[in-house]
């Protein structure tokens, strides 16, 4: 089947190709001699660790509308937080012999063993946004998470030394889920990039487990106890608000620029992002692109691994995305492509190539908070 990128991308630039560089000659990752068996099948199945979270919400949105757009069906399931459920919920799935399956792990280590599962079932994997730690996944797509951490970790140095004359202050990491791989990897990008470039930099470091409740209860503890915080980062724009909701009901919310103003940084790239870079409610954002995860790593199951071939490694260039290149490498897990973080600002935010936009603007979705 060829493949052209999904109808929102093609209206807005209306390029009529998908731009793969290189991939002719790059070299094949586990190259499979036949066609799937479950090729025949119209169904895509899907399976999140949530939907209580928008984020989520627009993965889902995504498989949706490029399964109509290719004329399959689609079937989903949500583990609603827990990674038990989710083992669960591919097993039941498999049964469904569908097309392919694709996931989003809420555990990068506990769902190894079924991908091994679907090769002997011919049904290819595919991850997006989080991937596996191993396995044999045909394809994922995701996220230089680490790098993310870092970014933001720079970003907040900087802030930090225009205010205080040095890279001085304190700063609290509302981190997340340890078990999702790219959450560990934004924790570990963010302190260790503090620690080891910026010690004079106190890291309050707290779990707050991909929670709401957790997650307000956090920034609400830490600034009773630090009334003199300098700085908040949250792993994911999903709980911006909670950040916010802690720093207004103690009277600590003051816009960028005002002297009392507390440095918030996180990432994701979000709706909400988009709105509080603009008004000056957020110092800095960092994007990636869930409805990017969903169209390429479906472009490529159709093109390669449902045909029973393996997905090529090399170069990727599509100017239908924002952040246009990336690279496809090999991985533990299998291929993987790698999508580049950007810093969101308020000279950029209004391309419509951004997928807070393209949820905004052309699907009419809210953003909302369960």
């Amino acid at each position: 089947m060829s493949l052209t990128p999904a109808v929102s991308r093609r209206h807005l630039l209306k390029t009529g190709a998908l731009g793969f560089t290189g991939l002719a000659a790059a070299p094949l990752l586990g190259a499979c001699s036949s066609t799937s068996e479950s090729a025949s099948s119209k169904t895509v199945a899907w399976e999140t660790g949530y939907l209580s979270f928008f984020f989520f919400v627009v993965l889902q949105e995504t498989v949706k509308r490029e399964a109509t757009r290719l004329g399959l069906d689609f079937v989903g399931k949500n583990a609603n937080g827990d990674s038990s459920a989710q083992v669960n919920d591919w097993n039941s799935l498999f049964l469904q012999k569908p097309r392919y399956l694709i996931s989003d792990a809420l555990d990068s280590e506990v769902l190894v063993p079924l991908t091994r599962t679907a090769k002997t079932k011919k049904i290819p994997i595919g991850m997006v946004d989080t991937p596996l730690t191993g396995g044999d996944v045909d394809i994922s797509v995701t996220f230089d998470n680490r790098q993310a951490g870092v970014m933001a970790a720079e970003k907040t140095a900087e802030l930090l030394i225009a205010r205080n004359g040095s890279a001085k202050g304190t700063v609290l990491n509302a981190y997340g889920s340890l078990t999702a791989v790219a959450l560990r990897d934004r924790k570990e990008g963010f302190e260790e990039t503090l620690k080891s470039k910026y010690p004079q930099i106190q890291i309050v470091s707290r779990p707050q487990n991909n929670d709401h409740a957790q997650a307000l209860s956090v920034v609400n503890t830490t600034l009773r106890e630090y009334p003199a915080l300098d700085a908040i980062h949250v792993p994911t724009d999903i709980f911006l608000p909670d950040a916010h909701k802690a720093m207004q009901s103690q009277s600590r919310l003051f816009p960028v620029g005002d002297p009392k103003h507390i440095v918030l940084t996180s990432i994701d790239g979000s709706p909400t992002a988009h709105e509080w870079i603009r008004d000056g409610q957020l110092d800095a954002d960092i994007s990636q692109d869930p409805i990017a995860y969903v169209q390429i790593c479906m472009e490529l199951l159709e093109k390669y691994a449902v045909k029973g071939e393996a997905v090529p490694l090399g170069p990727y260039q599509n100017k239908n995305y924002f952040w246009e290149k990336a690279t496809i490498a090999k991985s533990p897990s299998g291929p993987m492509m790698t999508i580049p973080p950007y810093f969101v600002t308020k000279e950029n935010s209004r391309d419509p190539r951004h997928w807070a936009n393209i949820v905004t603007d052309q699907w009419k979705l809210k953003e909302t908070q369960s």
